[in-house]
């Protein structure tokens, strides 16, 4: 098959994987941003970040939801939508009030999230449910070591090994939980980590190798 053909194959079941996920979400009015990222039509891998964070603060009904990075807040309205009762606090609030749980945490900084899991570390319990985008998989990808906490020798297409063998492995260390799914795109990484399992039907259709990745992957 020629690769021109084998890019259309590659391009439709991308959008198939895009509508398919706009159709999960309910009927809502969101902001619009320009910003990668930010918008609910960027790629694939943003749509379903935001299916997975609607079902899993649907089952969860957590008591307290800390969003690190809530940008222009289309995950705030999915999450206030699912769960009406979850109080959603700052993370000045959360850090305020230590003896308060976290049940449900939320890291999705534009880069990597080292920082942002280092000032969560006290609040998380055997009980919290975290989720966490690294955009280090650009990085890797492209061979940047200085965009690496942990510079590794993997690149390009070998992306998937790198998610497998260390990255994940090292948030389970850092946090003391164990990943219950991730999915994997050429620019991020999003995983869902917690001590409790969770019910597979929250990834439902969600590829875990997202556009090219999956050729390459474990």
């Amino acid at each position: 098959m020629g690769s021109s053909k084998q890019a259309q194959l590659m391009n439709a079941k991308r959008t198939t994987l895009l509508e398919m996920g706009l159709r999960e979400l309910p009927a809502l009015t969101f902001p619009s941003s320009s910003r990668n990222g930010e918008s609910l039509d960027t790629d694939e891998a943003a749509v379903w970040k935001r299916v997975l964070n609607y079902r899993l603060a649907s089952y969860l009904r957590p008591n307290r939801l800390l969003e690190t990075h809530p940008g222009v807040g289309i995950s705030t309205i999915l999450y206030r939508h699912a769960s009406p009762k979850t109080r959603l606090v700052t993370l000045d609030d959360a850090l305020r009030c230590r003896k308060c749980l976290i049940d449900f945490i939320d890291i999705d900084p534009f880069g990597a999230p080292w920082q942002s899991l280092e000032e969560v570390s006290c609040l998380i319990s055997r009980d919290t449910v975290v989720q966490i985008s690294n955009g280090e998989a650009h990085s890797v990808r492209r061979n940047l070591k200085r965009g690496q906490k942990y510079p590794t020798q993997y690149a390009g297409r070998l992306l998937p090994k790198w998610v497998i063998n260390e990255y994940l492995p090292q948030l389970q260390s850092f946090l003391g939980l164990d990943v219950q799914f991730f999915y994997a795109f050429p620019t991020t990484v999003r995983a869902i980590l917690s001590k409790t399992s969770l019910p597979n039907y929250l990834w439902r259709d969600c590829p875990q190798w997202m556009w090219w990745l999956e050729k390459y992957a474990c």
